[in-house]
């Protein structure tokens, strides 16, 4: 991330004037600055698109196999232990934008009333993916276990009533907890077909009372239908948990429609890359992986803790 990063304001706040959402210029494709709206607080995350690259799934494909990766950065700033994220869910959902570019076979779909969402891309591959667990810890849970007989001498203690006697057991459990990154495809708006989203979640070691991960960058392999060079969208949502009370004004105001949108960003398949370290007709041979990063900010030993998946 840039030293003077673009912030992206999501705590809490009553201002009638926080009413400004990102948008997109006149044409403008894959815009840098991607999610967020301006409201004063302490907490920020800041997003980013860092690389797109369109291109072929493989050589040794068919020879009209298009799809796209894309990478993109968060990073969530502001939090200490009194004041932190303790959850923080980004849901990135792509869609088909328009008929230009596309075969005509989507055009006479489109006036024959076939949705466009037939045309959207497939998420193939993403990283994190699954479960990612850094800066762990475990503890000792201890609970006893009581329990009375009641005995009088000489009877049977299970039938007759009596003195109480108390016997107690004990054990102890080692429990862990751990601040995570999970990384999910997922469908929103769709019940068929394959995952049109990626659905990134970051949670905080309670325990530890860390916050979320401070940094997160994240890859997206899509495919795209053969012959398909028409525009796509990106919307992103980034949803957080700071408190009951936060949590419950901000639901509020979402329903109410207080939380303006970000405009979609828009991406053109036939706009060159914007790195050369990908081979654009073989992208299923990129390591998701080698571009995905998380780093919790807690010094551990006098480094930052970091994890590469």
């Amino acid at each position: 991330m840039d030293d003077e990063p673009f912030e992206i304001i999501l705590a809490d706040t009553n201002e009638e004037s926080a009413h400004y959402r990102l948008q997109n210029e006149p044409d403008e494709k894959q815009r840098e600055y991607i999610t967020g709206y301006d409201r004063k607080g302490a907490l920020r995350v800041l997003g980013k698109l860092a690389d797109v690259v369109h291109g072929q799934y493989a050589e040794d494909g068919d020879g009209d196999n298009p799809c796209s990766l894309a990478v993109f950065e968060f990073a969530a700033l502001g939090q200490k232990p009194s004041r932190r994220y303790r959850e923080v869910q980004i849901e990135i959902v792509f869609a088909a934008h328009g008929t230009d570019g596309r075969p005509a076979s989507a055009r006479r779909g489109a006036g024959a009333g076939d949705h466009l969402a037939r045309w959207d891309p497939q998420v193939r591959g993403l990283a994190p993916s699954g479960h990612r667990a850094l800066l762990q810890t475990t503890h000792t849970a201890g609970r006893k276990h009581g329990f009375e007989v009641y005995a009088e001498a000489g009877t049977d203690p299970l039938a007759t009533a009596g003195a109480s006697y108390t016997y107690e057991m004990s054990d102890s459990v080692e429990r862990g907890d751990c601040m995570a990154v999970e990384g999910t495809e997922a469908f929103v708006g769709r019940a068929a077909g394959k995952p049109n989203a990626a659905r990134f979640t970051l949670r905080e070691n309670a325990s530890q009372r860390s916050g979320v991960p401070r940094h997160l960058r994240v890859a997206v392999l899509l495919g795209r239908r053969p012959g398909d060079e028409g525009l796509f969208l990106a919307t992103v949502d980034v949803r957080a948990s700071v408190s009951v009370f936060a949590d419950a004004t901000e639901k509020v105001r979402r329903i109410m429609g207080r939380v303006p949108l970000d405009d979609a960003v828009v991406f053109d398949p036939r706009v060159p890359p914007t790195t050369d370290r990908f081979p654009v007709n073989n992208l299923s041979s990129v390591s998701l992986g080698d571009e995905c990063s998380i780093e919790s900010g807690r010094a551990e030993s006098g480094a930052s803790e970091a994890d590469s998946t």
